[in-house]
């Protein structure tokens, strides 16, 4: 009898333990970032993203700026982050959007198709929309995705895999 009274109250301190560990990882701020990602200062004259729209998987969300502090990418538990070093959405370059996967904010992404249509509402109200190109899983280590390009495109992200260890990544072009 003392065997299944110690086994059960160390099993409930090793969830207890367990759970503690999944909140603190639901609320890191690094937990968006991706690993040594060189920063840059980009100031605009443009408007800045206030609003994403992906009508297909019904998500509406408002975008946040944030930066990169110290190896720490700044997220917010509102909306959607937008990496302000990087274009504005629709400015040639690519402009960086991510958000947590939670089922509020961007949990759906990883339904999206190619294809599908993304629209960005910037602060003067005008619209942008995008279209899918692809999507992909990748590891935090692998930036190339974050890369300034000559076209005009969004990289849209989010975590995925076990305990969020991997970056579900949209990549959507300016549609004519």
């Amino acid at each position: 009898m003392k065997f299944f009274a110690r086994f059960f109250l160390f099993t409930g301190v090793v969830f207890l333990i367990f759970g503690a560990y999944l909140i603190f990882e639901r609320y890191n701020p690094q937990k968006l970032g991706f690993n040594n990602v060189p920063t840059s200062s980009l100031v605009s004259s443009y408007a800045f993203p206030k609003e994403i729209i992906i009508a297909d998987l019904n998500i509406r969300l408002p975008i946040y700026p944030a930066k990169i502090q110290n190896n720490k990418w700044e997220a917010t538990t509102k909306g959607a982050s937008y990496l302000v070093s990087s274009s504005i959405p629709g400015d040639v370059g690519n402009s960086i959007i991510y958000g947590h996967n939670w089922t509020n904010l961007l949990g759906a992404l990883p339904k999206i198709k190619p294809g599908q249509k993304i629209e960005i509402i910037l602060d003067n109200n005008e619209k942008r929309t995008f279209t899918v190109e692809n999507t992909s899983i990748v590891a935090p280590s692998q930036t190339s995705v974050l890369e300034g390009t000559s076209d005009k495109r969004i990289t849209l992200y989010t975590c995925t895999g076990f305990l969020d260890s991997k970056r579900f990544v949209v990549t959507a072009i300016l549609s004519s």
